[in-house]
């Protein structure tokens, strides 16, 4: 095997391996993941693209979009690992918090009552 295909194997077990260890860390799904890299990898080629009128023949460096599209593919492969890494944020009760917000409320509107500014009356 020639060292570009040993390298883009062993670039691949690295990221199927280091992914799954991190997955059962963080909330965020594979595909919200493979997204991420994706987008990234389109934008590195479209900035890529754009350096092309900068040249005077741009056909002659057509390959700064694959260069662009690797350093975005790099760039997004490190953000989720990076991302993964880290620990889950805590997650809340929303509804206990509303709750007791709300009771407090009530609490607070026992003692005082401001009298209403319009009051209307329907008689059947």
């Amino acid at each position: 095997m020639t060292p570009q295909k040993w390298t883009s194997v062993l670039l691949a077990a690295l990221i199927l391996v280091t992914s799954q260890a991190s997955y059962s860390q963080t909330n965020r799904t594979v595909k919200r993941n493979v997204a991420t890299v994706l987008f990234a990898s389109l934008g590195g080629a479209i900035l890529g693209l754009s350096t092309l009128s900068f040249y005077g023949e741009p056909e002659e460096h057509t390959n700064n979009i694959t260069l662009g599209a690797l350093v975005g593919f790099v760039g997004g492969v490190g953000y989720v690992l990076y991302d993964s890494s880290q620990p889950a944020p805590p997650t809340y009760e929303y509804s206990q918090i509303f709750d007791q917000d709300l009771k407090s409320r009530r609490a607070s509107a026992s003692h005082a009552k401001a009298p209403p500014i319009i009051q209307l009356t329907y008689n059947f």
